[in-house]
């Protein structure tokens, strides 16, 4: 059998004992019982449950809005994480090994991503209650997605502070995931269309020009010129 073979086959596997055990992957990430789970079961529980908020979000816009966005927040989350840990286990190198940290690491997106997947019918149930193309509506669903971004967060950096025991260390890993965060976000848009534009899944050429720092500089120059 050829590695990606035998990578799938473990994938599958670990998918099939999460599902059918009674104390199952998702079960065990929730009631902090993580510590023993291998970290791509972890990666696997944050893909699914952060697709299913993608889709949510995507469920604004409607049509294909609804895959793409289903297929790019699981992308979202394990970049980021990626472009994270490589920065985090430099900085963290002395106190933990790498299967350490990023293990500390998958639990706490694995648990941000599975608080937000809770949280999707709700993001879903407001996305088709929107009235479309009306202003209002749409500053409300962008509240709501925020909050939920936000409590999925602030769940992901308590369960890596537990683990990893030090202010410093999950201070800094705050600092990195946002600032990494924030421009794959920016790269990886639109999310959610107020403008109704055909269905567009990743317009790289477009989201190439500026990055997510400089939008938010523009928008405080526009607003206090």
């Amino acid at each position: 059998m050829t590695p990606a073979w035998n990578v799938i086959k473990y994938f599958v596997m670990q998918s099939a004992i999460a599902v059918q055990s009674p104390h199952s992957a998702l079960f065990a990430l929730l009631r902090g019982r993580a510590a023993a789970l291998p970290a791509p079961l972890l990666l696997l529980l944050a893909a699914a449950c952060s697709a299913a908020f993608g889709a949510a979000v995507g469920s604004y816009t409607g049509g294909m809005q609804v895959f793409y966005a289903a297929v790019k927040m699981p992308l979202y989350f394990l970049s980021t994480l990626g472009i994270s840990f490589a920065a985090l286990h430099v900085l963290a190198a002395s106190r933990l090994p790498a299967g350490e940290s990023l293990r500390a690491a998958s639990e706490a997106v694995a648990l941000t991503a599975a608080a937000l997947g809770g949280l999707a019918p709700v993001v879903a149930f407001v996305s088709f209650s929107c009235r479309r193309q009306d202003q209002a509506s749409y500053a409300f669903l962008i509240l709501v997605l925020t909050s939920s971004v936000a409590i999925g967060g602030i769940a992901g950096v308590a369960r890596l502070h537990a683990r990893l025991a030090s202010p410093m260390l999950t201070a800094t890993w705050v600092v990195i995931y946002q600032f990494t965060g924030a421009q794959m976000a920016w790269l990886l848009k639109p999310w959610v269309s107020y403008t109704f534009k055909a269905d567009r899944f990743l317009p790289l050429k477009e989201n190439l020009h500026g990055n997510f720092y400089e939008s938010i500089f523009r928008v405080l120059q526009n607003l206090f010129s």
